[in-house]
């Protein structure tokens, strides 16, 4: 375990103030001074089941608190989540500096991590089967051992140069990502690397994860991609469309697909005709529903782009998607696919783009806005049934910049 610290107090850090919380949130007017450690508190705050609110601060093995430089924190699972910033240790009598930290939310124990200097928060986090998680650090992927969380490990994925503007990885450690220049590939775990020309024989595909954990390939017909052994992957047609009957059913290359839990399904937006695109891998079809109202078009989903750049985010019970203002929430029913739609503006809410966060496995969007009201800043709940429920204790005269779910 790390110990942290500072010009005036010679002690090891011990814990991160963490326990119980389902949230994070970080309001922009956090700055202020403090007398050891540093002399910045990030603004971050936790919100626990119950709706207490309190500041994520750090503890001494002699019990005094301290503020330090958060700049992000990121939720790793339901067990740990990542702290980034910079951070004083005290390790083995020597003081060094961490930017990554693992922290324990049962515990609330901290880990220092070695070799990750930035943390890029906006994009998600995954895992494999093997226990290991995988994270953007400095716009390249990097893999997390924490099986032992006193030897953390930590390697690079990718080759040197490539980086990662989107990434997503799948249950057999297979990494599928796009750079900055649009370029898509696939990395095995065992080093080989294929572009979509290579493994499908087209330029452009839109590729979403499996339910099972393969990933799969829509461009017209849908591809399976398996991998064989530790270094060769297999792209297979599972679903071929028809393309000559007058009401044709295809798979589009160009949109995005947001995945059914509860159907074992996926879903594709074609904001052109009012139309849902449904693949479910369990029987390999792809079907069009039609629908009476118009949907927005989905930009990226959050489950493996930017938070800050989607519109799109899934629940254990709906997909919610935001109009281009984020005034309109369209929610569709991930058990019957009807739509519903919620004016924020009408609710009394002015939601702000990068501030909605969600789980796969939990109901509702949590969210940060401006209240009507009032004009407070507050952290709150957009519920299945359209209601929306407000947090009072986190009222803020600051914007809150930045929200995170943590299960």
């Amino acid at each position: 375990m790390a110990g942290a610290c500072s010009k005036e107090l010679d002690v090891r850090l011990r814990k991160a103030t963490v326990k119980g919380a389902v949230m994070a949130y970080q309001s922009s007017g956090g700055t202020r001074a403090t007398r050891a450690g540093s002399d910045y508190f990030s603004g971050f705050n936790t919100v626990d089941a119950a709706g207490n609110v309190r500041p994520i601060r750090f503890i001494t093995d002699r019990g005094d608190t301290l503020d330090m430089r958060i700049s992000a924190v990121q939720s790793l699972s339901e067990k740990y989540l990542l702290l980034d910033g910079f951070f004083e240790m005290l390790v083995n009598d020597h003081q060094v500096v961490y930017n990554v930290l693992l922290v324990d939310l049962n515990t609330e124990y901290v880990y220092g991590i070695k070799g990750v200097k930035d943390l890029y928060e906006d994009l998600p986090v995954f895992s494999d089967d093997y226990g290991c998680w995988y994270f953007v650090s400095s716009g390249t992927v990097v893999k997390l051992n924490a099986s032992n969380p006193d030897n953390l490990t930590v390697e690079p994925c990718l080759a040197e140069g490539q980086q990662a503007k989107k990434y997503w990885v799948n249950a057999n450690g297979v990494i599928y990502y796009e750079d900055w220049d649009g370029n898509s590939k696939f990395k095995c775990p065992g080093g080989r690397t294929y572009t979509f020309e290579e493994l499908l024989g087209v330029s452009s595909a839109s590729v979403f994860c499996g339910h099972s954990g393969v990933f799969y390939a829509a461009a017209g017909n849908i591809y399976k991609i398996s991998l064989q052994g530790s270094n060769t992957l297999q792209a297979q047609v599972v679903w071929e469309s028809d393309l000559e009957t007058w009401n044709s059913v295809y798979a589009p290359y160009d949109k995005v697909y947001c995945p059914n839990p509860k159907r074992k399904e996926h879903i594709a937006v074609n904001n052109n005709s009012n139309s849902l695109y449904v693949f479910n891998e369990e029987l390999n079809e792809m079907r069009k529903i039609e629908q009476s109202e118009s949907i927005p078009f989905i930009r990226e989903y959050c489950g493996w782009e930017s938070a800050r750049w989607t519109n799109a985010f899934v629940t254990s019970e709906s997909l919610f998607i935001f109009d281009e203002s984020y005034k309109k929430l369209y929610q569709i029913s991930l058990a019957d696919y009807s739509v519903h739609m919620v004016d924020m503006v009408q609710a009394g809410y002015e939601v702000g783009q990068g501030t909605v966060s969600c789980s796969l496995d939990s109901p509702g969007l949590s969210f940060a806005g401006l209240c009507y009201a009032d004009g407070k800043n507050v952290v709150g709940m957009i519920n299945e049934d359209g209601t929306i429920t407000a947090n009072e204790k986190t009222a803020t005269d600051t914007p809150i910049v930045s929200l995170v779910r943590l299960n």
